[in-house]
Parts: C-alpha cells; structure tokens; sequence
C-alpha cells in the first residue's frame, strides 16, 4: 500500500477508544509510522489528556462508556477550530458520523475497517495540516478581531460598512468587491468573513496576477499524484482548505480566459476535481472576488467570460476611491501615523494643520495605500515631532488635464493665498455650471463628493456664488 513517504513524525494524535484489542492495533500502526499517541478510553479522561497534549489530529470512537464521541468532538472544535477530528463507528451509527462530518469532523470510518484506510485519511488530515500552516506563515498571525475595521465616518463609509455588515451575516456565497487600487478591497474581503459565523474557519486568500497562468490552477484546486511529471504526491488546493470558511480571489480580473470556464462550473455545482483526479470534491465556502478592473469593458475586449460576471456579480460591494470620501483624511492620516511610529520604534508625531492641508491638496491616484506610504516615508527619512508639509512629498502622475489645466499660471514674486485661489475656482465653476454640482466638479476635474468636501470646508455649501462673486 501507498505509506506516507515522509512518515508521521512531528505529528501528533490523541485517541479515544474502549476498545483496547482496536485501540491497540491503531496505537501500534501508526506510533510505527513516527506518530506521537496518546490513547484513552472515556469522555472523561480525555477531556483531562487534551489540554496537556494539545493533539493535531483526534481520532474518536462514536460509543463510550461514559458518553458520546460527538460531545468531545463539538467541545474540542469550539476550543480549537483547526483540530482534525477523525471518528470511526459501528455501522448502526453511520448517521451520526455523518452528522459528525457536517459539524466539522474531518472524516470518518466505520468499523471494522482496514489499518490501511485509517492511515490515508490520517495522511490527508496531515497534508491539511501542513497546509494550513504554510498559509499561516505566508499570511502572518491574524490580527486581533477588534483591530478589523475601516477608518472613517463619512457618508460613503458608514454605507459601505453597513453593507460589509449586512452581507457578512447573510448566507450569501458568493460576493464580488470592486474598486481601484489603494482603496481596501482585501480590508473589506476580511470584514466580510471575521464579521460572519464563519470567522472561526479558515480564511484564504491568492492573488491571481502573481501565480502564473501554468500554476494557478494546481494552487486552486490542488492535484493527484502523478497527474504531470513533477506531481510526485498529492496536492491540496485552497478550494479544499477553504472548507467551510472563505477563500478570497484578489485580482479577480487577471484570471486566465480558459481557467474561468472551470470557474464558473466550481461555482455552479460546488464541487471540483483535483488536477488528475476522478472524485468530486464538495465544499461550502464563501467565495470573494476582487478586482480593480472594468469587468464590463473586459467583457467587451474578450478578455473576461460574460457567463461568469454575471455569476459573480449577484451582490457586490463598491469601494469608493479616497477622493470621493476626503472627510476621512484626517483619521486615516492620524491613524497611519500611530500603526508606522509603533513599527518603527518611535513616539507618534502631531499632524499639523499645514501638513492636513497639504494632504488634502494631493488627488490621491493610489488612494489609501499611497497615503499609508506617504506618511511611512515621511516617519522613516524624517523622524518628526510634528509632521508638517515639507516632510511629506508623492511621486505619483498629475491629475488627467482639462481645459484650464492646460494653460501655465505663474506664482506672483509677492505669493498668494492658496486658500482664495481655491475658493475663488469653486466659485467660479458653480457659477458657469448655474449651481450645478456635477458640472461644477466636472469643470475642476474632481468628483461630485471632492467638490461638497470642499465647499463645506471653507463654508460655501448652500450660499449663491453670484452674491459671493459680487
């Protein structure tokens, strides 16, 4: 039979059985294959065992003597969601062992089975494991729950959390997020999954555009032995470590045309093979999808499948870019400034007001993530006590030209009051735009929301620009 080429060493398995001629024969094949057992016989004693053990897999009879076999496995699951509980069963109890696997167990087996069952499954129980600990290194140790949140208390942010909310509780599987880069699509993608009863499951997530195309779908799917030259074992993808939790495909747009086709039937049917495989696999996550893309003009460009847009975009959430929400500056700057000064070892610098003012003169081309940089800069080269203007500088494109853009304004020897100049040009575009708002913002080259942030910043929201200009 097929032994596990690396053996179970560093593995260990606490199993509960009162069966000692069965308990025995497990005990022996598998602490023969490197495994670390412990072994009880009752729901008592192996509730005393597992705290000092701390097993990675549980290996579990239904029938006890002092109870049921399921009583540990809900228990132990609730105290530690990433245990892999394998149970096995008479075969009158096989309905309780599927109502087993349902609330998490990993697999089951019904007895009597062969030695040779019970050390495949506690292999793949042990692939699983490694897995989930290779993407915990890439990811970096979650952060505390609390800390999970979006910056800012502007219109567009209170909508947007209170959809992130509303869509976190639902049972809907499938939710894409659009929105340009910098503005906190994978922030939104993790609220949406810590914010749901599935937050105690895993939570994956790949970038689509940093796999390349020949890789990503072995990453997604995982493959079987022998399924092309260098598949010298099996492979499980992150739809299968996902489970019942969440897996999160950023730059969604990127995705290779042909693996879309595969795509869009995994999401139809909730089931996938391996690459090579033969068996069908279920699972229950909840997919996210993201992209900074115009997945219609994609769709246009043949570059994205139509069937699968519309497969995707059931619910969506839209991500406003920073300039649409500048009320927030300030607390996204103040906060930035803390998180970089407690990385850096440093006491947190004020934010003065022409450094604020100098914030919100920038247009922002790569929203949040560009001011995180910016401030981060800033702290690095600079070590303020107050951050002020001259400390802060961007490397980023000028705005798109318009029609005034183009023409060269000289700074008079004497200077000027920016703050009047600013003032003056909103005036000026509400009055050729008759106090249209959209023209207006249209006429300065900035959104609709950009322009009532500055309107009501220097008090001109609800006065006549005619009488101002008079």
């Amino acid at each position: 039979m097929p032994w596990p080429s690396e053996g179970f060493q560093d593995l260990k398995i606490l199993l509960v059985d009162d069966e000692d001629m069965v308990a025995y024969a497990i005990e022996q094949e598998l602490t023969s294959l490197g495994a670390e057992l412990a072994r009880e016989g009752s729901v008592q004693r192996a509730l005393e065992r597992f705290p000092r053990f701390q097993p990675d897999i549980a290996v579990i009879d239904l029938s006890l003597p002092d109870g049921n076999g399921m009583e540990l496995m809900r228990k132990w699951h609730k105290d530690d969601p990433q245990l892999l509980s394998i149970v096995i069963t008479a075969h009158a109890d096989v309905d309780s062992a599927i109502e087993a696997v349902r609330l998490g167990a990993f697999n089951y087996l019904k007895k009597p089975f062969r030695m040779e069952e019970l050390v495949q499954v506690v292999e793949r129980a042990r692939e699983l494991s490694q897995l989930r600990s290779k993407i915990n290194r890439l990811q970096g140790p979650l952060k505390p729950r609390e800390k999970i949140h979006m910056i800012g208390e502007s219109y567009e942010m209170q909508k947007l959390k209170g959809r992130i909310a509303k869509l976190a509780k639902s049972r809907v599987d499938t939710i894409l997020i659009v929105g340009p880069s910098g503005s906190g699509k994978e922030l939104a993608a993790r609220m949406l999954h810590f914010d749901s009863d599935r937050r105690l499951k895993p939570f994956v997530e790949i970038n689509c555009a940093s796999i390349p195309e020949s890789l990503l779908e072995s990453e997604l799917f995982g493959f079987e032995k022998g399924a092309f030259t260098d598949a010298r074992e099996r492979k499980l993808g992150l739809f299968e470590m996902a489970r019942e939790g969440t897996i999160f495909l950023d730059e969604m747009g990127e995705m290779p045309y042909k693996l879309q086709a595969k795509l869009l039937r995994v999401l139809e049917y909730r089931r996938f093979k391996r690459l090579g495989g033969v068996r069908d696999i279920d699972f229950s996550a909840r997919i996210i999808c993201a992209t900074n893309r115009n997945l219609l003009e994609e769709i246009r460009e043949k570059r994205f499948r139509e069937d699968l847009f519309y497969r995707l975009n059931v619910i969506d959430v839209q991500i406003p870019p920073l300039n649409d929400h500048l009320e927030d500056l300030k607390a996204l700057a103040e906060h930035f400034i803390k998180e970089q000064a407690k990385l850096l070892g440093l006491v947190p610098p004020e934010l003065s007001p022409n450094a604020l003012t100098h914030l919100e003169s920038h247009h922002w081309p790569g929203n949040i993530r560009e001011l995180k940089h910016v401030i981060q800069k800033a702290l690095v080269l600079h070590e303020p006590k107050t951050l002020r203007a001259e400390h802060l500088e961007w490397t980023s494109l000028p705005p798109p030209a318009s029609s005034f853009e183009e023409q060269e304004f000289k700074l008079p020897e004497s200077g000027i009051s920016l703050e009047k100049v600013e003032k003056d040009f909103l005036l000026q575009a509400l009055a050729q735009s008759r106090q249209n708002q959209t023209k207006a913002a249209q006429l300065l080259g900035v959104s609709r929301h950009t322009l009532r942030y500055r309107l009501e910043k220097y008090g001109l929201l609800g006065f006549d620009s005619k009488e101002k200009m008079s």
